[in-house]
């Protein structure tokens, strides 16, 4: 009887003991806890990061253009899982750039790891991928303002929908892609500028506009519009009184930059741009931009706060003459050494009856960098968006604060290093040879 109340009490530990290892197996499937005990907690989201995937209201999906590379994609892996963390529905997707070209080419990707984010129709590229970059990204996305560029047509303009070389199709694409309508407008056929217009674009015009067409660009200005003006070699063409009203002035010729030949350049009328200011345009930005066939830019007396965004190198100069076989700078003729600038930002305080806004104006001295024979080169492409988030006030970044890692790194003195690198290669051989010789000598005497 005994035996069978041991075996029964035996059969019950057992049975018991397989529930309770399938009872905590089933807890650590549906509830999940980590701590995170780094110095400064630096594998934990920020609050601001937090708080803005709180807003988000339907899926984010995240592709990763990487090789067959474990560890690239495991360190991708460990930083997207930060964010699912607080919001399960973010995707994550691995694809090979090597098996799909064209996918590549089409979104312009050139970096191994570089991140595709989807969000509600809208995409945004991310290459560096910090906890900042990667939640100011988001950020962007999920922006439900509608900004409507309206670029001017019927001067021969650069079309933001055209296939051409000359033409900035493949910006226009991209500027969709991330949630920017584009409304063209004749204002030849217009009365006014539309009052919703979120920036005017003026891209590169070959014929002269109208006294009339000048005045209507005018007054968008001096009602608070924002506007982008690219201008190229050729002048102005009739926005002469708009240049005086800025306060800048065009120089005469054609950029020409000495310094390409060193990146095997053989137009010496492609300017390079590799140095920024600390400008919220341009902040964070290092990517090298270049720019064909470039005109000068200069500011005299704006009642504008004038910033120049792009300033060319050292040995580069405004060439007046025909740019063919040997050239030199000739003062004479207006030719001005650089650094010469080829983009400017001009800002001013508008206050109405009842709103104050900040109005932003750039002008650049070249179209060509937008283009898209020339939007694939440097940070072309970066850059220019980087200028339209300007433009629209889209330029807000996320404050992530700083996470130092004061345990990544020993700091040692000469002395510790001393002893540590003595105690490896003479102390611990020593050591280990003598407990050897120990453990033989008294096997021996048994």
């Amino acid at each position: 009887m005994q035996t069978i109340i041991k075996r029964l009490e035996s059969l019950i530990f057992h049975l018991l003991l397989i529930m309770a290892v399938g009872l905590i197996a089933w807890l650590s499937i549906r509830y999940d806890a980590q701590w995170d005990w780094s110095a400064g907690a630096r594998n934990t989201l920020s609050e601001t990061s937090q708080q803005m995937l709180a807003r988000l209201d339907a899926p984010l999906r995240v592709t990763s253009f990487a090789p067959e590379n474990p560890v690239l994609r495991q360190g991708i892996r460990e930083i997207i899982e930060r964010y699912q963390r607080y919001k399960p529905d973010i995707e994550l997707l691995f694809v090979n750039p090597e098996r799909h070209p064209e996918r590549v080419r089409q979104l312009g990707i050139t970096l191994s790891g570089e991140l595709l984010l989807e969000y509600e129709g809208r995409s945004e590229t991310l290459r560096q991928i910090t906890e900042q970059a990667l939640s100011n990204a988001i950020q962007r996305l999920v922006q439900q303002r509608t900004h409507w560029l309206v670029p001017i047509t019927g001067h021969g303009e650069r079309n933001l929908a055209g296939a051409a070389n000359f033409d900035l199709g493949d910006f226009g694409k991209e500027l969709k892609r991330k949630g920017f309508q584009l409304q063209p407008l004749d204002i030849v056929t217009a009365s006014e500028i539309p009052g919703n217009t979120g920036l005017l674009v003026i891209a590169s015009p070959r014929v002269d506009y109208l006294p009339s067409e000048v005045e209507q660009i005018r007054d968008f200005v001096a009602q608070g519009g924002n506007l982008l003006w690219l201008s190229d070699p050729d002048g102005p063409h009739g926005l002469e009184p708009l240049a005086k009203e800025l306060g800048i002035q065009f120089l005469p010729g054609t950029i020409v930059d000495a310094n390409a030949s060193s990146l095997n350049i053989k137009d010496p009328a492609v300017a390079l741009v590799p140095e920024y200011p600390q400008h919220p345009a341009t902040q964070g930005f290092n990517l090298l931009t270049v720019y064909p066939h470039a005109v000068a830019i200069t500011v005299v007396d704006s009642q504008w706060e004038a910033t120049p965004l792009l300033t060319t190198l050292p040995r580069t100069w405004n060439e007046t003459g025909p740019i063919k076989g040997e050239i030199s700078r000739d003062p004479s003729l207006g030719e001005q050494a650089g650094p010469l600038y080829i983009g400017i930002a001009l800002v001013r305080e508008i206050t109405n009856d009842t709103t104050a806004h900040q109005q932003r104006i750039l002008v650049m001295g070249d179209g060509d960098f937008l283009s898209n024979a020339y939007l694939g080169n440097g940070g072309n492409l970066n850059l220019g968006l980087n200028l339209i988030r300007w433009l629209t006030g889209d330029e807000r970044l996320l404050n992530i604060p700083a996470k130092t890692a004061p345990d990544l790194s020993l700091d040692l003195s000469h002395t510790a290093t001393l002893v540590i690198g003595f105690g490896f290669l003479f102390v611990l051989p020593l050591g280990l040879i003598a407990t050897g010789v120990m453990i033989w000598w008294r096997r021996r005497r048994r």
